[in-house]
């Protein structure tokens, strides 16, 4: 009894570390990385498209605030807090 005790008080700094880390991505940062397919930490046009509609000519280059033609963490995370957002919102799935 002693032992098992002893066990359990060393295993739950382990799981009070994991509910709070969570140990998993983000929202934010699943999209990105399921965009980010050459995983170079930017989006180009072709990864933006499967992002909502990131990569339509005005919103890419409104959230392509240094005009390299692409669209780093910090544009990127600029463009989740805005998006709910832009009145031409359409999902990849339900573009013709």
């Amino acid at each position: 009894m002693k032992s098992l005790f002893a066990a359990l008080i060393m295993l739950l700094p382990l799981t009070t570390f994991a509910g709070i880390a969570g140990g998993g991505r983000s929202y934010e940062d699943g999209l990105f990385w399921g965009a980010d397919l050459n995983r170079n930490e930017r989006l180009d046009r072709d990864e933006a498209k499967n992002v909502y509609n990131l990569a339509e000519d005005g919103i890419f280059e409104r959230f392509d605030e240094d005009s390299n033609g692409l669209i780093n963490r910090a544009e990127f995370s600029e463009f989740i807090q805005l998006s709910p957002w832009t009145d031409t919102f359409v999902h990849p799935k339900d573009k013709k």
